[in-house]
């Protein structure tokens, strides 16, 4: 199982990156910033759907234009679709400062964008552990006691803030180990999953990839990858992280013959 991901593979997905980024910075800052564009969509449209909750590219483009006129139906999905948009920009922001030191408080930002205060606010405490073992949730996998929370996160912390580790890995061996463990602790009642995801392509941006998008398609395997050893998650993550390379090249070499 430890084998699941080769040397290969990984060196294969690694050529790649380095073909995206030669092709960025030969492309201009408008191609660049459409390419970063249709990606933020792409990740809030499939990070919505793997915790069950569909939208549509309609409603994507009406929260993310300023000029919509917003009724009263739409305004929680728009405000709650907003808030994820900032999360984006938050982890891009972050992937670009010069040293990142992962902390708690990282987390609960996190946090308290995914998680919007007119959804539940006398349910909803921003940046508070759960309190207890969810009953009805999208995950079926073992989680931490809510008394173990606290300890874990802060091993899980250290270990993300330990040079040597992240020096012994490949950055996505490294980013598939984080959101294993994170989602094991599965600090948050809500929105875990989708913290876990974010941080993950923090990194993975920050060392020169772009985010490991997991499709809409693949909910029901992410699901059964987080259950079973951490090999398989890897694998679907290489995968995610190798479809992103591989529609932002094609993406890049369309818009430079256009041009």
């Amino acid at each position: 199982m430890d084998n699941i991901i080769s040397n290969e593979a990984l060196e294969r997905l690694d050529n790649r990156a380095e073909r995206v980024r030669q092709l960025m910075t030969s492309s201009t800052q408008a191609q660049i910033t459409q390419l970063w564009k249709q990606l933020d969509f792409s990740l809030i449209y499939h990070d919505c759907a793997l915790e069950g909750q569909v939208v549509s590219s309609d409603e994507l483009n009406a929260a993310f234009n300023e000029r919509t006129v917003t009724d009263a139906s739409s305004l929680q999905l728009y405000n709650a679709l907003r808030s994820q948009r900032r999360a984006v920009d938050l982890v891009r922001e972050m992937a670009a400062q010069e040293q990142l030191v992962f902390s708690i408080d990282l987390f609960k930002q996190f946090h308290h964008l995914y998680v919007p205060s007119a959804s539940n606010p006398e349910k909803i405490k921003h940046g508070h552990y759960r309190k207890e073992i969810p009953l009805h949730r999208s995950y079926f996998h073992e989680i931490s006691e809510p008394a173990r929370i606290s300890g874990n996160m802060r091993q899980l912390i250290a270990w993300l803030n330990d040079p040597e580790e992240a020096l012994a890995l490949h950055p996505l061996k490294w980013v598939a180990k984080f959101h294993y463990r994170f989602m094991r602790i599965f600090p948050f009642a809500e929105t875990s999953g989708k913290i876990a995801r974010a941080t993950m392509n923090m990194v993975l941006i920050r060392t020169g990839y772009l985010p490991a998008i997991i499709h809409a398609t693949e909910r029901q395997r992410y699901y059964e990858c987080i259950r079973q050893p951490l090999p398989e998650l890897t694998r679907l993550l290489a995968e995610s992280a190798n479809s992103s390379l591989d529609a932002a090249e094609k993406f890049l070499r369309r818009r430079a013959k256009a041009s």
